[in-house]
């Protein structure tokens, strides 16, 4: 028969406490193999390549329907330096050229603002001579994917200010439609006063108003009809005829023509 006793706390303990032993022993030997524990270099000797990666906070890769997902505008560039056959040897000769990780230098671009071979051994747990191939592409790739960044990336990396957009308000949000009492009421409010004009004499004087032009209440009277033997009566008095004898040829009374002869003869004395 199968043994299906549980474990007891204290045995249970004791597993986790091994387990935790032999995890905490390999991650130590694994330092040791990637130089995780290595003396610091000294001040004297040439200094260390240092490239500065002005791509950090601005690419990541992401998990893409369970596929990892670089940035397209330069996978060609990333792509095509890790295929670079880095061993220098001539053509056809022997051995193994080992492409560059992908996955590896996208996550250099996107975690170390500075890139130096120490930096990356840590970063990847890498050998120095291996770290070295990965300074060298980053020194590759990053000239030129600066040249062929899309505008939005490169507003961004230069602290450019996004141009203003328009802000649309949407002013009927709140409105509601009146009521059929308050329509009425409004339209009573807004009546035009007929009392003293009518409504297109109102309206011509608010124009005029409006347009600076001046308008005065000025009430016209209809010319007075002139008497039809007035013009012939002027010319009889002009010729020198006698009130009485230019009463009886026009048929009209000797006063109405002693009217018209007043001005007719301040005329003459001017």
């Amino acid at each position: 028969m199968s043994n299906n006793r549980m474990l007891t706390p204290i045995e249970l303990e004791a597993l986790n406490a091994r387990i935790a032993a032999n995890a905490d022993a390999l991650i130590t030997s694994k330092m040791k193999e990637n130089n995780y524990n290595r003396e610091p270099k000294g001040a004297s000797g040439p200094k260390p390549k240092v490239i500065v990666n002005p791509f950090v906070g601005h690419i990541w890769s992401v998990e893409d329907n369970k596929k990892q997902a670089y940035p397209e505008f330069a996978m060609d560039i990333i792509e095509g330096v890790c295929r670079l056959d880095w061993h220098d040897r001539p053509i056809g000769a022997g051995g193994i050229s080992k492409p560059l990780s992908v996955k590896k230098l996208i996550n250099i671009l996107e975690w170390l603002p500075e890139i130096t071979n120490e930096k990356i051994e840590d970063f990847l747990s890498l050998e120095e001579r291996h770290a070295r191939r990965y300074v060298k592409a980053a020194e590759l790739v990053i000239p030129r994917m600066m040249k062929c960044r899309p505008a939005h990336l490169s507003m961004v990396m230069d602290d450019v200010p996004a141009p203003p957009e328009p802000c649309v308000v949407n002013v009927m949000d709140d409105v509601r439609m009146p009521t059929a009492e308050e329509l009425t009421k409004l339209h009573h409010d807004m009546r035009t006063f007929t009392e003293y004009a009518t409504a297109e004499e109102y309206e011509r004087e608010s124009s005029g108003e409006l347009t600076g032009k001046r308008t005065d209440n000025v009430v016209m009277f209809p010319a007075r009809k002139q008497h039809p033997k007035k013009a012939e009566a002027l010319i009889l008095i002009e010729q020198g005829l006698s009130l009485r004898a230019i009463s009886k040829e026009l048929g009209i009374a000797v006063n109405t023509v002693r009217s018209w002869q007043k001005p007719s003869t301040e005329r003459q004395a001017a």
